[in-house]
């Protein structure tokens, strides 16, 4: 991997950092000392900070509700069991790694920030981030193609997946009671008609203090 960010490749240097929308790739770096630090690449800025890629993902994806782990999986569960999914990291925020997700001097990438590449040679793949950044991946175009596309093809997944919940919510009505249960520590009732025909239903339940 070659990374060009202009003259200044020193600059601000944070001790932590927490994946925005506007974030665009976390890129191993190794510093004077060799330690493994992170060069994050933001849409218009760059910089560095002392965690490792791996580390950054995981400490986003636990800011954000989940883990690594429970990424991965959700993502193999949508695509099947593939090498190196994409993970969700919130809202419509999906990364993708360059490779083993594991190893600690991995390159992860912004789906919604890596629609800019251009093949190098045959092996080699230029990504284009913003108007001053540009990342040269030991890849070639197409395993790059593929790797975004997994990524866009789990949002999609999971973009109808929600869309199917909210349709499959049952809407408001005047309907009466049909069932009714109280128990010590909750009140349930359930709303319809009692028919022999199957309608939408509507579920409330109270919880009480105890």
């Amino acid at each position: 991997m070659i990374n060009r960010f202009g003259d200044n490749q020193n600059g601000e240097v944070r001790e932590d950092y927490i994946i925005k929308s506007f974030t665009a790739g976390l890129l191993p770096w190794v510093d004077h000392y060799g330690y493994l630090i992170t060069r994050v690449v933001e849409a218009i800025d760059c910089f560095t900070v002392l965690k490792s890629p791996l580390q950054i993902m995981q400490d986003s994806l636990l800011h954000y509700g989940h883990d690594l782990n429970g990424a991965t999986q959700a993502a193999k569960q949508a695509l099947g069991n593939i090498d190196m999914p994409p993970v969700k990291v919130y809202n419509n925020i999906y990364w993708f790694p360059i490779y083993s997700k594991v190893k600690e001097h991995n390159i992860w990438i912004a789906s919604n920030h890596g629609n800019l590449y251009k093949a190098k040679n045959r092996t080699e793949t230029n990504l284009y981030i913003g108007k001053n950044h540009i990342i040269t991946l030991e890849l070639s175009q197409r395993t790059y193609e593929g790797k975004l596309n997994k990524a866009r093809t789990l949002e999609i997944i999971h973009n109808l997946r929600f869309q199917e919940l909210y349709e499959e919510t049952p809407h408001e009505t005047n309907a009466q009671i049909v069932r009714e249960y109280q128990h010590p520590y909750y009140h349930y009732v359930q709303f319809g008609e009692k028919t022999n025909n199957e309608k939408p239903v509507k579920h409330k339940i109270t919880l009480l203090k105890y």
